[in-house]
Formats: C-alpha cells, structure tokens, sequence
C-alpha cells in the first residue's frame, strides 16, 4: 500500500510537471520518449547478452591460458628454473594475467612472477570455472604431474572485463542518444508548425487586452487552429460592436449625472440651510431646557427643605405618612430634573469635566453606603471587591465617576429581588504614571437577552418597559453615564445572560497623584491575627481586602451553623479580634445567642449587619464589642479594629496564678471548654518555655515575638491572669521595639510565670479542672 501511495505521488508530481510545461516542450517530450524507451530496451537486452558473453569468453579465456602453460611446464625437466621462471615471465603477457606462482610438492623453493598474489577470502570455493575470486581478481589453480609434482596458480584481473564492460555502455548511450536526435528532428519541425500559429494568436489576445480592436489576425493555420482563427476574428469584431455602444451608453450616462449632480447640489445647499436651523433650534431647546431645570430645581430645593424642618414638628401618624410621600415624590423629580439638566449640557457641548484627586476606595464606598438603605429595603446583599493593586491615589473626575458608578449600583438593586450587588475595582493595565481601572457592578438579577442590550445605552430607552415601569426614571441613565465614561476616554459596556444576572462594567483612564502620601495601616494592628465570620461570599472576600490593608494574618470562618463546633474545638483561641457579618436572615440560627457567646470569649468583636441599631441592644452590656452598619467602608473598618477595647475582667488583674471563675466566664459558661482549653495551654507550655528562652538567647526578635502571641492568644482563654499580664506586657514591649535590657526582665517574669503555672498543676492536679 505505501509503495502504490508512493507511485499515485509521483504520477501526480509528473502530471503537475508537465501541466506547467509549454505545447512545444511537451511535443518534444512526446517524441523523445519512445525512441528512449526503445533504446533503453534493446540497448539493455544487447547489455546484458554482451556482458554474459565476455564473462564466459573471459573464463575460457583465462581456462585455455592456464592450461597450456601448464603442459608447458609439464614437459620441461625438473631441474631446469630457469626455463621455468623464463616460463612464467612469459605467462605474465597474456592478457589480463597479473602474477604466477609454481609451487613444488617436494620442498624446493617457490617460483614467482608478477606482484604478489592478493589474498583469497577464508573459505572462499571455486565457481563453475573452477576460479577462486579475490578482491580484484580470479585465481586458477593447475596441479603438474609430469617429472617433478608441483601445483600452478595464476592471478587474472578484472580490469579487463571492467573495462569492456564500459566500452559497452558508451556504445548503448551514444547508440541511445543518436536515435533521440533523430527522433527530435521531425518532432521539432511539427511543433514549429503547430505553436507558432498559436504564439501568433496569443500575442493578438494581448493587444485585445490592451485595448486595440483595429489589427488583423492573419495566421496561416491548417485545420482546428484555422476555425480557432475565424472565431477570434468574429469575436474581436463584436468587442469592437459593444465598445462603441458603451461608448455612447457612457456619454448619456454623464450627461444625465451631470444634470443630477447639479440638483443635488440645489439641495445640499437647501440641507445645508435646513441643519443650521435646525441646529440653532435644539442650541435653544437646550438652554431652554437647562433654564427651565435651574427654574424648576430652585423651588423644589425648597419644597424638600421645608419638609425636613416639618418632619422635626410633631405631627400624627397620617400626617407622617403625607409629609413622606412629598418628600419621596420631590426627591424623584429632583433626580428627574438633574438627568435631563445634565442631558442638555452634554447635548449642547457645555459639560466640563474636572481633573482634581480623587481616593478611588472612598468614592466606591461613599457610593455603596449612600445606597445602603435601598439594598437593605429589597434584602439584598452589598460588597465592593477592591483588590490590592489598585492605586489609591489618582486624578479625574470624582463627582462624574461617582455619578457613573451610583447609576449603575442603583439600576442593579432596583432591577435584582434576591441575592447580591457586588462592586469590583481592578487594575486593568498599569502604564506607569497613567492607571486603567476596570469598575464591574454585578447583580443576580434576571439578565437580559441580547435584542435588549443593543438599544440600553440609548437615550429614552429602558431594559423593560412594561415589569418594571414601577421603579420609575427617565431613560437617560444609561446614556448619561456613557457620555461621561466616554469623556473620560474609558469605555463601558455590559455582560449578560437571559435568567443569570448581569455585569455592567466601565473603565477608566486615570493619572496617578504622586502629591497623595501612601495610606500606612495603624502600627498597633500589624502582625496581628483576626477571624474573619461572613456566610455570603461576595461579603467575606471584599471583607478580606479591606482587612488585608493592615496587614493581619486572617483566618476565615465560612458557616454559621459550624461555628459553635469551631467554638467548642478552641480554634479562635488565637484570634487578636473577630469581624462577623450578620446575614439579613439565618433560618435555624439564634443570632442574639450566637453573639452572646462570642461576646463571653472576652474577643474583641466589630460585628456588621444591616440593623445595627437592634444588635447594639443585644451586646450593650459588652464593652469590647462594636456595631456597624452595613456595607463596610474601609476607614470605618481600619479605625474601629484600631479602637476596639480589650474585654473587661474583674479578675484580670488578680494575683492568683489560676482563677477558676475568670476561666469559666472566659469559657462562656461551658466547663468542658474551660478544662480543654487549660489542658491544651499546659501542654503548650512544654515547648514555650525553652523555646522563648532560646528565641532570647539568640537575639530572635521575630521568633520570640511569634512564640509569646500565640501564647498570649492562649492565656485569654483561660483562667491565668498572672500569665496572662505577663505575656502581654513581653509582647507590647516587642511591638513598640524596646531595647534588649528592658526585654530581659519581662522574658525572666514570663518564664517564672510559667513555672509558677506548672508547679500549681503538679501540686493540684485535679482540683484545678471545673468540670
């Protein structure tokens, strides 16, 4: 099969060949082929009858030779060498004998002529001709039996036969060659006859081609290329026919476009005329609009002060709802009036924008706070996602990209029932000195198809006219905010699918302020470890950002279902402070109850929820704890992890080495919790002890620093006052880079503090367990 794909490829190879080749190559080849083919059989036939016949005749040859000296030699007497090596001399101008040798059976020295005899392979026999066949060479052997035994060898070369075959083979090529020219000479007056009509009537289609019908094809061509004549010669004298009709088509086709361009002339100018008026009336619609915004907004300002200073009257219950409902209503139509006066400014070109610093975390969180209220009446959840390397510090436009951004969050929470908003802020391409910053808004709302994404940017236009006609607008929304991201040089755009949400995102191309000093987390909360609570994901991530700014390690607990089994293990034993997110609903869980017992593990907590003002009642008798509203903006979350309190103990500074009741309270209530968490700091203390030692020995700031935080974590989980002091007041004097000598004394106490806790436990044993 390969060698038949191989021949089809080669064949192919041919065919393309001479498809490529001119009509007078191919005759020629046409030609030559058989009398080649020919050649090549007889020649070879002839080859290979004349090759055997001088093989054989060479054999009889060399035969006869060699056994006429060797009757030669028979007939001299034994003791005559001379006349045997004159013999043997003569036996070299035979032809193609190269060397001779007699050897004598009876020890007499051997006689030679010639070169040595070349040597026979081992094992080698004789072949039909009784010859033993070297390298170059045959050898026959004759064995004398005349006076004296002996035994003949004599060396033929090939050369000679070699050499006829050669004269052989020159012979057949110049045979083979003479009947090629032969063959070619009719083959090349024929196809002189044959292409020459032809290159005469290519080189006519040529001037056709070039446009000159007027020449006359006079070939001389016999038989096909005659009709091929005739036809071209009719076909020339149409073209002619149809050039001098298009010619005439052509002049009446200008004349008629002549006559039409100068009507359509007339009626640009009229056009023209016609643009600049109505230019002019839309210049005056437009300041007729922003006039009539400005005239409207004063006394709606008004309207919406007035009702503020009487809502602080007293008034009844249904008075409260009316004044409500101007309030809401005036808000309305005040957003109203601000989208067609900004409309009307960027319709009539008059809308600047400014280029001033801006803190890009700021704005998204001013954006998510300011619409936080909204989000909590749907039941929806807020989180804004800046990652860590967005710049801060830039220049643009602060009011327009919050406008932008407070279109798109609010469009996203007016238009989603259930789920969450999400707000992500992205370094998209960093340039140096210029940032470009990719803004997303995601909701779980229900999508839209792609016929209504097409017209969304539009002016007027709204995603559903008829479902949510009750949420209100204008339409201009959209085409606003694409008016200003567009300004900005950025873009904007939208990503969605039919029943899986949508994602609106825009960019922007921003500098970097290099006058903004860089943000610095508080010194105090670096290296410090905080437990991070929040059941939605979107929240927990954008959490983790913002506390990731201050360098904490975080650890994040997913579930509130498990996190009391995480409270039983002591896994945030080793938690400096807890950030909860409270969702808006928890089905199954006590919440109240849950923060009471986090409230009781003397952690620092900054809990997030969206009623703060109820969650606060719940944990007012815990000092150590603090509430905030939902969404977390990052400067309120820096500044109270930086302010929360430590959790008050009446015993926390008591003098006792294990205080039973400080480590039941500081267990919530749970004895086995308190005997586990004792059990595990005992066993720690094992190892902590020579390890802070050897950390101090070797001048080990950050091992020594790591080893006491851990076990300060420990002690507040446990009834050790004394330990506990100790502990933190070793790792307050490490975090604020106290020398080594002030570093000694309170390594020594916290090494006697220690032992002092080992020895009470070998003394009591039992008795110190609560359960």
């Amino acid at each position: 099969m390969l060698l038949l794909f191989r021949h089809n490829g080669e064949n192919n190879s041919n065919r393309g060949f001479m498809v490529n080749q001119s009509l007078r190559s191919r005759l020629m080849f046409m030609a030559a082929l058989p009398a080649l083919l020919a050649a090549l059989v007889i020649g070879g036939y002839s080859m290979v009858n004349r090759i055997v016949d001088v093989r054989e005749t060479n054999a009889q040859r060399q035969q006869l030779v060699t056994d006429s000296y060797a009757a030669q030699l028979e007939t001299l007497p034994h003791n005559s060498q001379r006349k045997q090596q004159n013999l043997l001399r003569q036996l070299l101008e035979e032809q193609d004998v190269r060397a001779a040798t007699l050897v004598f059976n009876d020890g007499r020295p051997t006689l030679h002529a010639g070169p040595r005899l070349r040597p026979a392979p081992d094992g080698a026999a004789p072949d039909a001709q009784g010859r033993v066949t070297t390298d170059t060479s045959w050898q026959l052997d004759r064995d004398l039996s005349g006076v004296l035994p002996a035994q003949l060898t004599v060396e033929f070369s090939q050369q000679g036969q070699y050499l006829s075959t050669l004269e052989n083979l020159l012979t057949l090529f110049l045979v083979m060659l003479a009947l090629i020219m032969i063959a070619m000479v009719p083959a090349l007056r024929f196809s002189r006859q044959l292409t020459q009509p032809i290159s005469d009537m290519v080189s006519a289609v040529q001037r056709i081609r070039d446009g000159d019908l007027s020449m006359a094809i006079h070939t001389q061509a016999k038989g096909e290329l005659s009709e091929l004549e005739t036809a071209l010669r009719q076909m020339v004298a149409a073209l002619a026919d149809a050039q001098t009709e298009l010619q005439q088509n052509v002049d009446q086709a200008t004349q008629d476009l002549r006559e039409t361009l100068e009507t359509i002339e007339i009626q640009n100018i009229e056009l023209d005329m016609a643009r600049k008026e109505a230019l002019k009336a839309s210049h005056i619609k437009s300041e007729f609009l922003a006039n009539m915004s400005h005239e409207i907004r004063t006394p709606l300002n008004g309207i919406l002060g007035f009702t503020k200073l009487l809502d602080r009257s007293p008034m009844t219950p249904r008075q409260e709802d009316y004044l409500s409902t101007i309030h809401k209503s005036a808000e309305s139509l005040l957003a109203i009036i601000n989208d067609v006066l900004d409309f009307s400014k960027i319709e009539a070109g008059k809308l600047s924008l400014d280029h001033t610093p801006l803190n890009l975390h700021d704005l998204i969180e001013d954006v998510q706070t300011l619409l936080a209220p909204m989000a909590q009446e749907r039941g929806l959840e807020q989180a804004a996602i800046i990652y860590s390397d967005v710049p801060v510090a830039l220049l643009g436009d602060p009011l327009r990209i919050r406008q932008v951004l407070t279109n798109l969050v609010s469009n996203a929470i007016k238009f989603t029932d259930q789920g969450s908003v999400v707000v992500r802020a992205m370094l998209e391409e960093d340039r140096g000195a210029e940032a470009i910053i990719k803004i997303t808004v995601t909701d779980t709302g229900p999508g839209l198809n792609p016929e209504a994404q097409k017209d969304l940017f539009s002016a007027f236009t709204q995603a559903d006219q008829s479902a949510r006609r009750q949420e209100g607008g204008t339409g201009l929304g959209l085409a606003i905010s694409k008016r200003l991201v567009e300004g900005m040089g950025g873009e904007i755009g939208i990503d969605s699918r039919e029943g899986r949400g949508s994602t609106f995102w825009f960019t922007l191309r921003t500098e970097r302020d290099p006058k903004q000093p860089p943000q610095q987390p508080p010194h105090a909360l670096v290296g410090c470890t905080a437990t991070l609570i929040e059941s939605d994901e979107y929240g927990r991530l954008g959490l983790y950002h913002m506390l990731s700014h201050l360098q904490l390690r975080i650890h994040e607990q997913h579930n509130l279902n498990d996190l009391m089994a995480t409270l039983d293990q002591g896994a945030l034993s080793h938690s400096d402070f807890l950030v909860v997110g409270l969702p808006s609903q928890a089905p199954g869980i006590d919440l109240q109850q849950l923060l009471d017992d986090l409230a009781a593990l003397g952690t620092p907590i900054l809990v997030l929820c969206n009623n703060p003002e109820s969650v606060s009642h719940w944990l007012e008798d815990y000092p150590h704890c603090q509430v905030q509203g939902k969404p977390a903006t990052r400067q309120r979350l820096h500044s109270t992890a930086d302010d929360l309190p430590q959790a008050p103990d009446s015993n926390a500074n008591s003098d006792q080495v294990f205080d039973p009741e400080l480590a039941r309270r500081r267990a919530g209530g749970r004895d086995h919790l308190a005997d586990e968490m004792l059990k595990m700091l005992l066993d720690s203390l094992e190892t902590d002890r020579p390890a802070i030692s050897a950390a101090f020995d070797r001048n080990d700031n950050d091992d020594l620093l790591e080893r006491v935080h851990k076990l300060h974590g420990a002690t507040r989980y446990c009834g050790t006052p004394r330990l506990e002091q100790s502990a933190r007041q070793l790792e307050e004097a490490l975090k604020t880079g106290s020398d080594r000598a002030s570093l000694g004394p309170r390594v020594s106490a916290l090494c006697d503090e220690i032992c002092a806790l080992e020895q009470l436990w070998q003394d009591q044993g039992d008795v110190m367990t609560l359960g």
